[in-house]
C-alpha cells in the first residue's frame, strides 16, 4: 500500500485489501448498526495519520496513504449494510485496489529513497552534542573543512585542558595541516575564551586524515618548575627529561643521533636550558660532555667549580674551550674522532644491526654543548671553529659525535642555513620578531607572544612536519648542579682510547691550557706568564697552525731540532753571536713550517683575500697618489651601504670615483684584505663583501 517494492509493502497491501472485505462480512454476519464499522475505520485512519507525521513522510505518500484508507474504510462500511459478497460491491472493491496498486509508485518514493534516507536520518540521531559539538563547529567553520567527526574527548588529569581526536571526512583531502595553520584562529575564537600563553597544538594522528588537537584551558606554565634530585644513571639513548609540557606531562629530547638547536633572547631563559641539559647529559653513563663557550667559559663554571676547588675528583665536563684558540682545537679533534671512528668501528656498527654506532660506557657518544655559536661565528680567529663544528655536525651523527648549538637570535647571520636544516631536534624562547620563529621552526605558525614567561620554549622534536609543543624547562640552580656533579661522578665515563689516540697531545694538555682559568675559578693565583722570548706563533690564524701542527706532529719535530741545536756539542765554544743566529735559523724553520700548515688548512675564502692582498702589493699603481678626500673607512661605508647582498672592490672604486673621491685599486684592495683580517669586513660568495 505504501509503494515499497518489497514482501512487506505487498504483505501490507494484500491486508489493506483483504481486511475490509473480511470486516464488512463479519459486520453483516452478526448485524452490526450501520455507524459502527466507522468507528474503527476512522481511528485506523487517524492512527495513520499520525505515524506517518512522526516518522516524516513525504507529503505526497501521506495524502496517497489517507485517501487510501478513506475509500477501504468507506467500502467497509457501504458493503456491511448493502452485504459484501454482491457483484456490484466486488467489482467496485476490486476496482479501488487495482488502481490503489497502480497509482501507488506516483505518490510513494519506493525502497531506494527509503535506503538514502535512513542513513541521513540515523546520523541526525547521533548528532555530537556539547564540547565535541561547539568544536566541531568551530573547526568546520575556522579551518573551512569538509565536516569532520571527533572520535575522542579526553580531558587532562590535571583539568588544566582536553585533547580532541579529529577525523576527516573520507575523500575531502583535508589533513591535519588546515588546523595547525588555523590555531591562533581557533584559539581566538573558543568559547569560553583561553587565556593568554593557551596555545592549541596539533599533530598528526596514527592514521592520514586525522588529527590531535590539544587545547589547553588553563596557562600551567607560569610558575618556575624546580628540576627534580634525581640523579640516578640515564643513557644517551634515553628520553632526557628537561621540563614539563602545557599539560603537565614531561617534555624530553634525544640527543643520541639529533642534533640540537638552542635559540632565545637575553633573559628568556636560554642559558637556563643549556645547564639543565648539560645536567641531564652528566647522569648519562655513556657519553662525554665538551663544552664550548667563547664568554670566558660561563656556562661551564657551575659544573667545574666543585672540580676547581677539590670537591670531585675528576672533572665533569671532559673538555672546555674559553677562548676562540681551544674552540679551534676542540672542533677539529672532534671532527678528526668522527672520521676515525667512521672507519675504525664500521664492523661493529654493522654487527650491532644497524647504521648507529652501538654507544656504551667504554665507547661514549662526544656531545659539544656551544654556547652563543654567534660568537663563534663573528670572531675572525675561530670562523675555522665554526667550519669544523658544522662538519662534525654532517659526519658525526652515526659516529656519536653530537653538537648543540645556541644562540641569541634565530636569524640567517647567527644561525646558518646548514646548522639549522641538520638540527632535528629545536628549542626556541622567546625572541624579538615572529619572523625568527618561522626561519627557526618553519611552517609551525606559532607566535613568541604565546611565551609569557621566562623558561618557557617551543619545542621541535623531528623535522618540519612533526607537531611543535610550548614546554617549561625545569629551573636548576647553581646548589642543585653541585650536588648532581658530586652525586655523578664515579658514574661518567672517559673518552675511548682509540679517542684519546687520534686526539693526540691536542687533547692530552687540554687541562694544562686549561690551567690558568681553573685557577681563577677557584680563587688561586695564576701561573706565572710565559717568557718573552718563547716561541711564536704566526701572523695568520693562530689556532688552527697550531692544531695542525700538533696534528702533523711538527711542531715537535722544529721544537726538538731547535733544541738539538742548542744543546749539539762544539769543538770549540761557540760565541754569542753564533748561538743567536742558530737560533734565529731555527725559529726562522718554525715559522716557515708553520706557514705551510696554515696555507694546508686555511679556509678557501680566507685563502683567496690573501692571494687578493699579495696580488694588491704587487699590482703597480696605475693612479699615483691617491685623491682628497680618501679615507680607507670609506670602504666599511660603502659595504655596510650595500646591506647583504655586498660589494665588490671594483665597484667600491666606481661609487667612490662618483662621489669625488679618487683611489686606486692597489689601495682598494689592500684596505679590504686588511679589514677582513681584522673583521671589519666578511667576504661573500662571487668575491663581494659586506661590513
Amino acid at each position: 500500500m505504501d509503494g515499497r517494492g518489497s514482501w512487506e509493502s505487498l504483505a501490507g497491501g494484500v491486508i489493506a485489501t483483504v481486511g475490509p472485505l473480511v470486516a464488512a462480512g463479519v459486520g453483516q454476519a452478526v448485524d452490526v448498526p450501520a455507524w459502527a464499522p466507522a468507528v474503527p475505520a476512522a481511528g485506523i485512519v487517524a492512527g495513520m495519520a499520525v505515524r506517518d507525521w512522526i516518522t516524516a513522510r513525504p507529503w505526497s505518500e501521506r495524502v496517497f496513504r489517507l485517501a487510501a484508507g478513506l475509500a477501504a474504510g468507506g467500502w467497509a462500511v457501504w458493503s456491511t449494510v448493502t452485504g459484501p459478497w454482491q457483484v456490484a460491491n466486488l467489482v467496485v472493491g476490486g476496482a479501488l485496489a487495482g488502481a490503489g496498486w497502480l497509482v501507488a509508485p506516483a505518490f510513494t518514493g519506493g525502497e531506494d529513497e527509503r535506503t538514502v534516507t535512513a542513513p541521513a536520518a540515523q546520523a541526525k540521531v547521533s548528532q555530537p552534542v556539547g564540547r565535541r559539538a561547539q568544536w566541531k563547529a568551530l573547526i568546520e567553520r575556522i579551518c573551512r573543512v569538509q565536516p569532520i567527526t571527533i572520535t575522542a574527548d579526553i580531558d587532562w588529569p590535571t583539568g588544566t585542558g582536553f585533547t580532541l581526536h579529529v577525523e576527516f571526512a573520507p575523500g575531502s583531502g583535508d589533513t591535519w595541516t588546515a588546523i595547525r595553520d588555523n590555531a591562533v584562529r581557533l584559539a581566538g575564537a573558543a568559547q569560553p575564551r583561553l587565556p593568554r600563553g593557551c596555545m592549541i597544538s596539533v599533530e598528526e594522528g596514527d592514521l592520514q586524515g586525522t588529527a590531535v588537537v590539544r587545547v589547553p584551558t588553563v596557562y600551567a606554565l607560569a610558575e618556575d618548575v624546580p628540576q627534580p634530585d634525581d640523579t640516578s644513571p640515564l643513557s644517551i639513548w634515553d628520553d632526557l627529561p628537561i621540563g614539563v609540557n602545557e599539560d603537565t606531562t614531561v617534555a624530553t629530547v634525544n640527543l643520541r643521533q639529533a642534533s640540537a638547536l638552542i635559540a632565545g633572547r637575553r633573559g628568556g631563559g636560554k642559558s637556563n636550558a643549556l645547564k639543565v641539559l648539560v645536567g641531564q647529559l652528566l647522569r648519562c653513563r655513556d657519553t662525554v660532555v665538551w663544552i664550548a663557550d667563547l664568554n670566558g667559559g660561563g656556562l661551564a663554571v657551575p659544573f667545574m667549580l666543585p672540580y676547581a676547588e677539590g670537591e670531585v675528583v675528576t672533572p665533569p665536563i671532559d673538555w672546555v674551550a674559553a677562548s676562540a684558540e681551544e674552540v679551534v682545537l676542540m672542533a677539529r679533534v672532534a671532527a678528526t674522532i668522527a672520521a676515525d671512528r667512521k672507519a675504525r668501528y664500521a664492523a661493529l656498527t654493522a654487527r650491532a644491526g644497524g647504521d648507529l654506532l652501538p654507544v656504551t660506557r667504554d665507547l661514549p657518544q662526544i656531545t659539544i654543548v656551544v654556547d652563543e655559536s654567534a660568537e663563534v661565528e663573528d670572531d675572525p680567529a675561530a670562523r675555522a671553529a665554526m667550519d669544523a663544528l658544522r662538519k662534525v655536525q654532517r659526519i658525526g651523527r652515526a659516529e656519536a659525535v653530537n653538537i648543540v648549538f645556541s644562540a641569541l637570535r634565530a636569524t640567517m647571520d647567527t644561525i646558518p642555513v646548514s646548522v639549522r636544516k641538520q638540527a632535528a631536534l629545536k628549542l626556541c624562547g622567546p625572541v624579538e620578531d615572529d619572523t625568527e620563529l618561522e626561519y627557526m621552526l618553519p611552517g609551525s605558525r606559532v607566535r613568541s607572544a604565546d611565551l609569557v614567561h621566562p623558561g618557557t620554549f617551543f619545542l621541535r622534536r623531528g623535522d618540519g612536519g612533526a607537531a611543535v609543543r610550548q614546554i617549561k624547562v625545569y629551573r636548576t640552580l647553581p646548589d642543585q648542579i653541585r650536588r648532581l656533579v658530586v652525586a655523578t661522578g664515579g658514574q661518567r665515563a672517559q673518552l675511548d682510547p682509540a679517542g684519546q689516540h687520534v686526539g693526540g697531545r691536542t687533547y692530552a694538555e687540554r687541562w694544562q691550557r686549561l690551567q690558568p682559568w681553573l685557577d681563577q675559578l677557584a680563587g688561586r693565583p695564576s701561573a706565572a706568564p710565559e717568557p718573552a722570548d718563547a716561541v711564536s706563533v704566526p701572523a695568520y690564524g693562530r689556532p688552527d697552525v697550531i692544531a695542525a701542527i700538533h696534528d702533523a706532529g711538527r711542531l715537535d719535530r722544529a721544537v726538538a731540532a731547535e733544541q738539538q741545536v742548542q744543546a749539539q756539542p762544539e769543538d770549540r765554544p761557540l760565541s754569542r753571536e753564533e748561538r743567536d743566529e742558530r737560533r734565529r735559523r731555527a725559529r726562522e724553520g718554525l715559522r716557515r713550517a708553520a706557514a705551510r700548515a696554515e696555507m694546508e688548512s686555511m679556509p678557501k675564502d680566507q685563502l683567496d683575500t690573501v692571494f687578493e692582498a699579495l696580488v694588491a702589493d704587487l699590482r703597480p699603481s696605475s693612479g699615483g697618489q691617491d685623491g682628497a678626500g680618501w679615507r680607507p673607512e670609506l670602504l666599511i661605508d660603502l659595504a655596510r651601504e650595500s646591506g647583504p647582498e655586498g660589494i665588490g672592490p671594483t665597484e667600491m672604486q666606481r661609487v667612490l670615483g662618483s662621489r669625488g673621491v679618487e683611489v686606486s685599486m692597489k689601495t682598494v684592495n689592500k684596505w679590504v684584505a686588511k679589514f677582513v683580517q681584522e673583521g671589519k669586513l666578511r667576504k661573500l660568495d662571487g668575491g663581494r663583501y659586506k661590513a
